[in-house]
């Protein structure tokens, strides 16, 4: 039998830049709703093993920047669970344009996975002070299919919110849940 969400994430919730219980156990019951899951994570970390967890059997696939955290994590599930990305707009940048939607630059990789065949993405990288997460949640919204699942963790800073208010709800995604510092958003159908 399955452990339930609050079993797997028990320990991890509430460590220094992770997610809260709450907010863990929030997205992974919309992850187990969906049959089939497939689910695209930015950023590796201590949740890692558990996010593969509460969507086994279903393809996840993390996306990092960060070589240490990959080779770190690859360690414990797997190199093949998770693609080098590389973020080269930085949130000035990005702010220099008028926050434009139509001006944020996907983040660079290798056969990048951002087709619209993805049922849920988690944005929850780059980490806050690098790069910022406009080219994550753009990237994200290109590669969930419609009606698809947008997480993104850190909602309670200025530039997350900016990043939803421009890049979700200004492309018609729904707010369906916020839980703490974590929004999810439904794309349009």
């Amino acid at each position: 039998m399955a452990r339930s969400p609050e079993e797997i994430f028990t320990g991890i919730g509430g460590q220094p830049n992770s997610c809260s219980l709450n907010e863990y156990c929030s997205w992974a019951r919309h992850l187990r709703s969906i049959p089939s899951c497939r689910f695209l994570v930015f950023g590796v970390g201590r949740d890692s093993v558990a996010w593969r967890e509460i969507n086994l059997g279903n393809p996840t696939l993390f996306l990092e920047n960060n070589k240490d955290w990959i080779s770190k994590i690859a360690a414990e599930i797997g190199q093949e669970h998770i693609l080098s990305v590389r973020y080269e707009q930085s949130y000035e940048d990005w702010e220099k344009v008028s926050f434009s939607a139509d001006r944020v630059v996907s983040p660079a990789m290798d056969n990048p996975p951002f087709d619209g065949s993805w049922d849920c993405a988690f944005v929850d990288a780059p980490w806050g002070p690098t790069f910022g997460r406009h080219q994550s949640t753009h990237a994200a919204t290109l590669a969930v299919k419609p009606g698809g699942l947008i997480a993104i963790h850190d909602c309670e800073r200025e530039r997350e919110q900016t990043v939803c208010r421009v890049l979700l709800e200004g492309r018609g995604y729904n707010l369906l849940e916020e839980v703490e510092r974590l929004r999810i958003y439904q794309a349009p159908r």
